[in-house]
């Protein structure tokens, strides 16, 4: 951190700027506004002239446009890629979410919709200069002490998306104030890498997570930033806000996604000033812990729809995926030896252990929950297994009693009794089945009982999920079933 300090305390006029844009008249704007803030400017045309000038002079920032003739930005990226490369900022009228996804995994430092308040990009500049300034003092290679051993050894498996995520997550070791935003499906482990680059940054700092989708939309605010006394009603105490708790160590947003668009205003102002108050407060507190967020929204058309799209570009300072555990069924073995040998720890039983014909089964399933669900199997048929062997017709059982509530009829019970809840106390609610239901077909029942709630919320997958009672992820997976959008 020390050489981090040293370095943001360079001065401006010593920060060396390159700006690369086809527009002439936005060149010469960009080059007087950032001459004025104390930058060291140079500017080119294209991305050939950009290339040229990059030969004979070290640059610490490069201001890059996305879309030009010739070479586009993306192409002078890739060839500027090397030790002393300057960061880099995409600078573009033409961005999206899509785009800024593939720029940040190509290493690109930030991406930037035009138009930039001066004093914003003049901040960022800084920091990016400060970040490669630290960097450039430190050794290439960081030692990995035990506990981040440990953390790195619970990503279990020796498959390459494995050996890639690990891989990741210790270059991001020499980069501690870089945001991280890791995407993947639901149960593929993203606290998990949240952990790991805690662990391998700040082991000796605080970890604090919260789940943006758990948390009421009224009290988000105050969970995050802390509040005052008597801020709002009830708030009889001052109370310390998460970004506070996390001090020097790492703040996890976990389902960032779920976050209302109203906060997601108010915590992208957080993280381009790095300072907030509490609710009703009026001092001013420093951000120092790095944020690490997650969302198992993976395409750009899902992301898009739930968060800014300059949200996301702050957040995914470096971008890290997740994959299935259909990518790399080749560690179900490895998986399921590690998941057998902590439940019996755990429950101080004998060893544990797969019957070929268990371990085939685990393997020609296709895991719509990923490794958590994996884990849940496994511990389900762990409890019926005889003499420590877990065999097919426990894998079985357990696979059948996790497929959903189909099989389950107290299931079914609960979201009825949940209905009836929910009806005006003046007179008796009634459920009605369609005709397709009157058979007595439990799925049929539970497929009236899901589509009513669903439309009866407006088709709004939180609402209708809390209604039923049961978890968004399955509610999820039971309207794609029935092939409802």
């Amino acid at each position: 951190m020390a050489n981090l300090e040293q370095a943001s305390e360079v001065q401006s006029g010593s920060i060396r700027v390159l700006v690369v844009d086809d527009d002439d008249v936005l060149l010469r704007a960009l080059r007087r506004v950032l001459g004025v803030q104390g930058f060291d400017v140079d500017t080119a045309a294209d991305g050939r002239a950009a290339l040229r000038k990059l030969e004979v002079r070290e640059y610490d920032v490069m201001l890059l446009d996305l879309r030009m003739g010739g070479m586009d930005g993306m192409e002078v990226f890739a060839a500027t890629r090397g030790h002393n490369a300057p960061a880099t900022i995409l600078h573009s009228a033409h961005i999206d979410v899509q785009t800024a996804v593939l720029a940040t995994r190509a290493g690109v430092q930030d991406v930037m919709q035009k138009p930039v308040p001066e004093e914003t990009l003049a901040a960022r500049i800084r920091e990016l200069a400060a970040l490669r300034s630290a960097a450039q003092q430190r050794p290439v290679s960081v030692p990995i002490d035990a506990v981040a051993h440990d953390s790195l050894a619970r990503l279990v498996g020796s498959s390459a998306p494995a050996g890639e995520l690990r891989e990741h997550i210790r270059r991001l070791a020499q980069f501690r104030e870089v945001p991280v935003m890791v995407q993947g499906p639901t149960g593929t482990g993203k606290e998990l890498v949240a952990q790991a680059i805690h662990a391998l940054t700040c082991p000796d700092e605080p970890f604090v997570s919260v789940n943006c989708a758990a948390v009421p939309e009224n009290l988000i605010e105050s969970e995050l930033f802390g509040h005052e006394a008597f801020a709002f009603t009830n708030a009889k105490t001052p109370r310390v806000g998460l970004f506070e708790e996390a001090g020097r160590g790492t703040l996890f947003l976990d389902e960032i996604g779920e976050m209302p668009l109203t906060l997601q205003a108010k915590l992208l102002r957080v993280l381009e000033i790095r300072q907030f108050r509490r609710v009703g407060g009026t001092r001013t507190h420093v951000l120092a812990a790095r944020v690490v967020s997650a969302t198992n929204r993976t395409s750009s058309s899902s992301l898009g729809a739930a968060m800014r799209p300059d949200l996301y570009f702050r957040l995914a300072g470096y971008a890290i995926r997740t994959p299935s555990l259909l990518e790399r069924m080749s560690d179900v073995p490895q998986l399921a030896r590690h998941f057998l040998y902590d439940f019996s720890k755990r429950h101080r039983l004998g060893p544990l252990s797969l019957r070929p014909d268990a371990l085939e089964l685990l393997l020609s399933h296709d895991w719509p929950g990923n490794i958590r669900e994996l884990r849940a199997v496994l511990e389900n048929a762990s409890i019926v297994a005889r003499g420590g062997q877990l065999a097919r017709d426990d894998i079985e059982g357990a696979l059948q009693a996790r497929s959903g509530f189909s099989h389950d009829e107290s299931a079914t019970q609960r979201i009825a009794t949940r209905h009836e809840d929910l009806a005006p106390p003046s007179r008796p609610h009634v459920v009605r089945a369609s005709p397709s239901a009157r058979s007595g077909s439990l799925p049929d029942l539970q497929r009236e009982l899901i589509l009513r709630a669903f439309e009866g919320s407006q088709r709004n997958l939180s609402r209708a999920a809390n209604e039923l009672g049961i978890p968004r992820s399955t509610l999820r997976a039971r309207l794609k079933r029935y092939g409802v959008r």
